[in-house]
């Protein structure tokens, strides 16, 4: 399965993100408004239409093991997490360093987001605060049979990133393999905002198709605040971005 990419060099620093992996961390989606619920499209059946984005669960660090050294371009730039796993620099991580090297983000930007970070209180983090909610129980009968129908409500929030289009969303729920409910973020891009070797209007995507998310100084602010919004799904997520952050800019956070 292909991964997103970060790509630096003297002329551009951007994102490939692969089109057409509907089951992966990367799926095309399509609804017409940001409160509908995003509906998986199949690229290579189905023509890309205005309406379509990308749902991106972004990540910001990766276990370090052999496995995935070849995932990050930031090899030599490890921190200990939360729970005190060494672990490599990824994706949202390496953007946010790149965009500093490029100069589209400041030192006095990063250390105010910083400091924004380490200001959240845990209790306010969105795994302490919010809570998953059912309704009262409502008899029916199905088939002849008897049943107690209720509905689940998992929080939502959307953040909406100044006057772009680009939304982050965090949806809370239960823990698969644990007690407890945890965050879950999701950068969702607008498809006229990547670049393609194409036009995808009206067309479906060729097999193994990527696009490209070029980061600008608009983009790169923006990354910088999907940090702090990291920092406010849990305490963990909290320590380990403060850990990054300062891993990232040593000489700006000493």
């Amino acid at each position: 399965m292909l991964n997103a990419k970060v790509i630096y060099n003297e002329n551009e620093l951007s994102v490939s993100l692969p089109m057409v992996q509907p089951t992966g961390k990367i799926r095309l989606k399509k609804r017409s408004c940001f409160y509908e619920y995003g509906n998986p499209i199949a690229a290579r059946k189905k023509e890309v239409c205005q309406s379509c984005y990308i749902e991106w669960q972004i990540g910001y660090d990766l276990l370090k093991n052999s496995e995935n050294k070849d995932k990050t371009s930031l090899k030599n730039l490890n921190f200990f997490n939360y729970k005190g796993e060494e672990k490599y620099l990824y994706e949202l991580s390496e953007i946010l360093y790149y965009s500093f090297k490029k100069k589209y983000i400041t030192a006095d930007e990063i250390k105010k987001t910083y400091k924004q970070i380490r200001s959240i209180n845990d209790a306010d983090t969105f795994e302490e605060k919010e809570v998953i909610t059912r309704t009262h129980p409502k008899e029916i009968s199905i088939n002849g049979l008897d049943y107690y129908k209720m509905t689940v409500s998992y929080p939502l929030l959307v953040h909406k990133f100044g006057s772009y289009e680009i939304l982050a969303e965090i949806v809370i729920k239960e823990k698969q393999r644990a007690v407890g409910t945890q965050a879950m973020l999701y950068v969702c891009l607008p498809i006229t905002s990547l670049k393609f070797n194409k036009n995808p209007i009206g067309r479906s995507l060729d097999k193994k198709e990527i696009a490209h998310w070029i980061i600008g100084k608009e983009e790169a602010c923006l990354s910088l605040e999907l940090f702090q919004v990291f920092g406010m799904l849990s305490p963990k997520h909290k320590f380990d971005v403060c850990a990054i952050l300062k891993t990232l800019f040593p000489d700006i956070l000493s």
